[in-house]
């Protein structure tokens, strides 16, 4: 089963790729490099290495060899009587095959129409690149982080004092076995009453200042950050409950030189040139082409 729909999904592929290109297309340069004549058509080796170049990579693979090649040639030949015989019947005529072919003709040269006359106008130069990067450096700064794992003891402003008094005595007895040397995971997955990283043994994942404030409090942060690796802290109390934290790893400050950068920067410039290139063409068009709204 699971080959007769590899099977089909790739047929459904081929058929695609050989209807992409239209019959004026496949009837050039019939005088070059002729593998097969269909009626009046002529497919060459140069339409069928551009099917297969519009195949995706993973699909692609399997028509590079001979009995690949031969396969999809039998399908473009397939294409090729079936779309003859269509409009031999008027097919492409009826009214409603005629709007979809439109639209798909439409779809294909309004992209080469924004390729010609729009993308390949707009350019990236290495000042407007640099211009970007010293206007946005903090964009390509990572603070610093750490990795932190943490037994909580849950008690929010609405609980009661005898609940806060019931809490901090759990989370001093929780303290107390850590420094007898017992397991931080183990413990924060027995005792631990935080969702987020309970059954992970207590791990938050790397985070920087201001990221766990809202969960954790601020109390929570500024212990945290200011632990030294491995090291556990005393008991934390914030306006969510008690704590207890392990550092665990930190990553320092780090900052994006504009060499490392440059890539991603033109991809964003080249976007947002094109977008406002695409945009003016557009209202250009408007203004050459009455639109009335009815």
């Amino acid at each position: 089963m699971k080959y007769r729909m590899n099977t089909l999904v790739c047929g459904c592929m081929m058929i695609a790729a050989c209807a992409a290109l239209p019959a004026a297309v496949r009837a050039e340069g019939a005088a070059s490099n002729v593998l097969v004549t269909v009626g009046t058509e002529s497919i060459t080796q140069s339409d069928l290495d551009a099917r297969t170049a519009m195949l995706p990579p993973q699909i692609r693979s399997r028509f590079e060899t001979d009995a690949g090649r031969r396969q999809l040639l039998d399908q473009v030949v397939l294409i090729s009587l079936m779309s003859q015989e269509a409009r031999q019947l008027g097919i492409d005529r009826q009214p409603d095959v005629a709007k979809r072919i439109k639209e798909a003709a439409d779809n294909i040269i309004v992209q080469e129409l924004t390729r010609q006359q729009v993308s390949g106008d707009v350019a990236v130069s290495g000042a407007d690149i640099a211009a970007y990067y010293e206007a946005n450096k903090k964009d390509f700064v990572r603070p610093e982080q750490i990795n932190a794992s943490v037994i909580m003891f849950a008690a929010g402003a609405s609980a009661s004092p005898d609940v806060k008094k019931q809490k901090s005595k759990l989370a001093r007895e929780t303290l107390k076995r850590l420094q007898k040397g017992a397991d931080f995971a183990g413990v924060a997955k027995e005792v631990s009453e935080d969702q987020r990283t309970q059954r992970r043994g207590g791990v938050t994942g790397f985070f920087a200042e201001g990221r766990r404030e809202r969960i954790y409090g601020k109390k929570f942060e500024e212990a945290a950050f200011a632990l030294k690796q491995g090291e556990i802290s005393d008991v934390i109390e914030t306006e969510f409950g008690f704590f207890i934290v392990r550092l665990d790893d930190r990553q320092p400050r780090t900052e994006e030189s504009l060499e490392s950068a440059k890539p991603k920067i033109e991809r964003r410039l080249q976007q947002s040139k094109q977008r406002e290139a695409y945009e003016k063409y557009v209202e250009s068009l408007k203004k050459k082409y009455r639109v009335t709204y009815k």
